[in-house]
């Protein structure tokens, strides 16, 4: 049946956009008057072929910068009172990401048929991920949608900034250890090849560290294929396993728990978890439902774990800060800040000022991740090139030897 997309307005005068099905234009019309809406244009629209479904399994997930302008743009309609429906529509049309364009027209059509906000958005995962769809069942449980919006743009475009800042600290490190990674490619296969040759000539033996980088590169040129099946094997098989509840587990216990950037997700995770449950709570949610919607926005399955401990405690009688006290997930500052919080009956304030707080040493540990990393880069590659120096120098040392002989 012929799909038509309409606009109209309310018996209150409110602008509404939506589809409907119809064998012709007369029809829809009649549709949309039957649902007490006075049509101002009707158009058809083309049905979506399977084929674009199909394609957008092959295209990459929504960037977080364009994430960030439609959460923007939907906050700012929505404060100006214009309806949800009719946001998304306008999006729809404004929207130039394909990906996201065919989302949102999905969602829209989802909202239009009685689905929620955030069952909409949970079809789409590659567009919207979970903690994004989490924040917005916060906003919709809340009844502050436009409000957890803004919050959400602005949880999105602190971390969108935090980890450019990131890849900014680790460019120059990643950049020497590619350039060193390749002139070691080039000594092993070019040039120590040549120092082999000559020796065996001469009947002389070569130095320990020339034979082991001669012997990796002997070694990969014969068995590639056998390397490049192991590792596609590995990849393939790390990809199934973090997919597993176990796997997904271990990760996040080792991206909260790894030198050097550990601590930053760590207190990122923190600062995001405190902003949403103290949005929660200050809107009037009961303690316990605000936790279990706070325990989606983590991203990390160990925190939730956690969160889910903390709520078991409070349902048992006892206080946020008991129910996690002693352990090393939660920081001994959040412990801390829970009980003034839980003494003072001001526990939503005292989140802010925890996620403040993060805020701020998050920003202090990646101004200076270039530092810390400084010391690691220099020992690597005071080790290669020590290496690498007697590879190529001893067996120069000792073919002049063989020559004086």
């Amino acid at each position: 049946m012929p799909v038509f997309r309409y606009r109209a307005t309310s018996a209150a005068g409110l602008a509404q956009a939506g589809i409907v099905e119809a064998t012709d234009l007369d029809q829809a019309i009649d549709v949309v008057h039957r649902m007490g809406l006075t049509p101002i244009r009707l158009e058809t629209q083309a049905p979506v072929r399977p084929a674009t479904a199909s394609r957008s399994i092959f295209q990459k997930r929504v960037a977080t910068r364009d994430l960030i302008l439609f959460t923007r743009q939907l906050e700012t309609m929505l404060e100006a009172g214009l309806p949800i429906l009719a946001a998304l529509e306008t999006l729809h049309l404004q929207t130039g990401h394909p990906l996201l364009r065919v989302a949102i027209d999905r969602v829209r059509s989802d909202v239009e048929q009685g689905s929620t906000l955030t069952e909409a958005l949970s079809r789409h995962p590659r567009c919207f991920p979970s903690v994004f769809v989490n924040l917005v069942n916060a906003g919709e449980e809340g009844g502050l949608l436009a409000a957890m919006l803004d919050r959400i743009g602005g949880l999105l475009e602190y971390e969108e900034e935090t980890e450019q800042r990131i890849r900014s600290a680790t460019f120059y490190p990643t950049l020497i250890i590619a350039e060193l990674f390749i002139a070691f490619l080039v000594l092993v296969k070019f040039v120590l090849p040549r120092f082999a040759s000559l020796f065996r000539n001469l009947d002389a033996e070569l130095p320990l560290p020339t034979r082991v980088l001669i012997g990796t590169s002997d070694f990969f040129e014969k068995y590639w294929y056998l390397i490049a099946t192991a590792m596609i094997a590995a990849v393939a098989g790390a990809v199934v396993w973090s997919r597993t509840e176990r796997g997904r587990r271990h990760i996040d216990y080792w991206v909260i728990k790894a030198p050097l950037f550990g601590p930053i997700f760590q207190k990122t995770i923190m600062s995001r978890f405190a902003r949403v449950l103290a949005a929660l709570i200050s809107a009037g949610i009961p303690i316990l439902q605000a936790l279990s919607v706070a325990k989606g926005v983590a991203g990390n399955k160990i925190v939730e774990e956690e969160v889910e401990r903390m709520r078991d405690g409070v349902t048992a009688g006892m206080g946020l800060a008991e129910s996690v006290q002693g352990r090393d997930v939660f920081p001994p500052l959040v412990v801390k800040m829970l009980a003034v919080g839980q003494e003072t009956g001001a526990i939503d304030k005292m989140l802010v000022r925890v996620a403040r707080y993060f805020d701020r040493d998050v920003d202090y540990a990646v101004k200076n991740l270039s530092t810390a990393i400084e010391p690691v880069l220099l020992v690597v590659l005071g080790c290669a090139v020590l290496f690498t120096a007697l590879a190529v120098f001893l067996p120069l040392w000792n073919l002049m030897n063989a020559f004086r002989h």
